[in-house]
């Protein structure tokens, strides 16, 4: 999802470490000047206050204009990097932008650095977002900084652009005693990775995708490791069951999240039993969110 917003807040400006030895590189050539009457010191000085009018002018010709959007990832697991991007824009500007650094100022943890905008296009800044949650997070604003031209000023702006994700539990290792996976015969299959039936589609890497079935022309196209859907006849069923014991809820959870990708990416057909839900074993991407939603959104143990 992509949000634009114009500025919604004042640029708020603040020297630099740089920045405060040259104000008092100023404030002592100024002193020198009146006290002593000297010619040099008064050119000097002039000199150095030039220098900060036009840090100020180019620094807000360098901000003016710049739009940025969240290209967000398509999945994202508790506790691990999810890659994206921001994506910084000037439509409306014959001049490009330098220097420029992104943070988020909520959740996600996220930032990247752009050095130079186009005029007129779009710059994609690689990013990853990292949440120590699961369930629903909200996104708040983001903040764009820079020092340029010389280093001496820091201005920065916050920009609101409210989304939300949805983070997956973080993908356990293996089952545990209280949480097994039944599997429960064959199941009319939808696809697969790799196998020798029709094509069905591109999606992208799990782990234990074997690495022949990568695409490659197309992962070489920057959108990450892609590999081949295939239709198969039958696969096994996979019932991945989540008791809910008292304490170890979030165990459970994690544990059954990392069953799913892996008994998915292996070609089974899997479902879901829930404290108070259950899924019937099915494939396909869009299972997979399912189920992976459904997990996320699994209701907290009570305190």
């Amino acid at each position: 999802m992509e949000w634009r917003r114009r500025w919604s807040r004042r640029v708020q400006v603040r020297p630099t470490s740089l920045g405060w030895a040259y104000l008092g590189g100023v404030l002592g050539v100024t002193i020198a000047a009146f006290n002593t009457g000297n010619n040099l010191l008064y050119v000097v000085l002039a000199l150095l206050l030039a220098i900060l009018v036009l840090q100020s002018v180019l620094a807000e010709l360098n901000l003016r204009g710049v739009r940025v959007s969240r290209q967000l990832p398509g999945e994202v697991f508790a506790f691990e990097a999810a890659q994206g991007a921001f994506l910084v824009t000037k439509p409306n500007s014959r001049l490009p932008t330098f220097s420029l650094e992104l943070q988020e100022v909520g959740e996600g943890q996220a930032s990247g650095a752009a050095l130079a905008v186009p005029s007129r296009g779009t710059l994609p800044v690689p990013v990853s977002w990292t949440f120590g949650t699961r369930g629903e997070v909200t996104l708040g604003a983001l903040r764009v900084s820079s020092t340029f031209p010389f280093g001496l000023f820091s201005r920065h702006m916050d920009l609101d652009l409210p989304g939300t994700l949805l983070v997956y539990p973080r993908r356990g290792v293996r089952p545990t005693a209280r949480m097994s996976a039944d599997k429960r015969g064959t199941h009319g299959s939808a696809g697969r990775a790799g196998g020798e039936g029709d094509f069905q589609g591109l999606r992208p890497y799990q782990p234990g995708d074997p690495v022949r079935t990568i695409h490659w022309p197309n992962s070489a196209r920057g959108l990450g490791p892609l590999v081949v859907q295939r239709a198969i006849g039958h696969a096994e069923e996979v019932l991945i069951r989540v008791p809910g014991t008292p304490g170890r809820l979030e165990q459970e959870l994690e544990r059954a999240c990392g069953e799913v990708v892996r008994h998915l990416a292996r070609g089974h057909a899997v479902g879901l039993a829930l404290p108070k839900r259950q899924v019937r074993p099915s494939q396909g991407q869009a299972h997979r969110r399912s189920l992976l939603a459904a997990l996320a959104n699994q209701p907290p143990e009570s305190p």
